[in-house]
């Protein structure tokens, strides 16, 4: 029951796929990659993948792990959070069990062999999971914008779920009905470090798209660069407090940034306090 299984949501920003996959290939046991049957977003819109896409991954997944799932992940009658959770939920469901990794393809975890290590000293978690029910939080290192010779990023401890044992997220990838532990994993998020064109696909397609100004947003982020960066405060679009600053990291590439950021920070584990769930686990199987 040592397992774990990798599921990604797959749209217009295809291309960043392989870059997360090949962070964690060698440390995995499944990847689920999941596109909309009709190429549609949880807005509605159409995107195309070229056929070229699927050689690439076919090519580069020599150990025969990863699996395409495709169905429709756009209902017209939900809103575009709606329809993320759902397809959120589809996904995990079709994991089955083990360790559960949800993951956006602009999620990289660098040093998984470490964090594969953890995740297996913990696998009798996993064996009863409506018994053992729990989620894992990370940290997230959100790359905000490509600018003159690196990276601006954010790196204030914000923490999000992303690991399970379950099949059934309430919000997204958040489970609120079960125990949440924060692990210290930390995961760079590209995000908004993308080209201007992408960054208004994305916000006119993701799961936030209703939750504030997008356009006044798009603006803000286009007057920023490595002269100005230091006076920006309190600017996440929907919980300004959350994003407190920005940092720089000089790095010619998101690859020279993710081997850069890990050197200057390597992952450093925090135990899990899981008493009540061993303490659960053994009462069941006595029963």
């Amino acid at each position: 029951m040592k397992i774990i299984k990798v599921g990604y949501i797959v749209s217009y920003d295809y291309s960043m796929l392989l870059t997360s996959i090949k962070q964690l290939y060698k440390h995995v046991d499944k990847i689920l990659v999941a596109i909309d049957i009709d190429r549609k977003t949880w807005s509605g819109n159409t995107f195309k993948i070229p056929e070229s896409f699927f050689d690439e991954v076919k090519t580069f997944d020599t150990r025969n792990i990863i699996e395409f799932y495709f169905d429709n992940f756009y209902i017209p009658s939900l809103r575009p959070i709606e329809c993320e959770t759902r397809e959120r939920n589809l996904v995990l469901e079709k994991l089955g069990k083990g360790w559960k990794i949800q993951l956006d393809v602009d999620e990289y975890i660098y040093d998984f062999e470490g964090v594969s290590k953890y995740l297996k000293r913990y696998w009798y978690l996993t064996f009863f999971p409506k018994w053992t029910p729990l989620v894992f939080k990370g940290k997230l290192i959100t790359l905000f914008k490509k600018v003159d010779r690196g990276f601006l990023y954010i790196d204030n401890n914000e923490r999000f779920p992303f690991i399970t044992n379950q099949t059934f997220n309430t919000y997204t990838s958040i489970n609120n009905r079960i125990r949440n532990y924060y692990t210290n994993i930390s995961v760079i998020h590209q995000s908004w470090a993308r080209e201007e064109s992408e960054i208004i696909m994305k916000v006119k397609n993701w799961g936030h798209r209703d939750d504030f100004d997008t356009k006044e947003y798009i603006e803000f982020w286009k007057r920023l660069n490595k002269d100005n960066y230091l006076s920006i405060k309190n600017f996440h679009p929907i919980i300004p407090v959350l994003w407190k600053k920005l940092e720089y990291i000089e790095a010619n590439s998101i690859n020279d940034f993710i081997e850069k950021y890990s050197y200057l920070n390597e992952q450093k584990l925090f135990p899990v306090l899981i008493k009540n769930q061993i303490k659960a686990l053994k009462n069941k199987l006595i029963k």
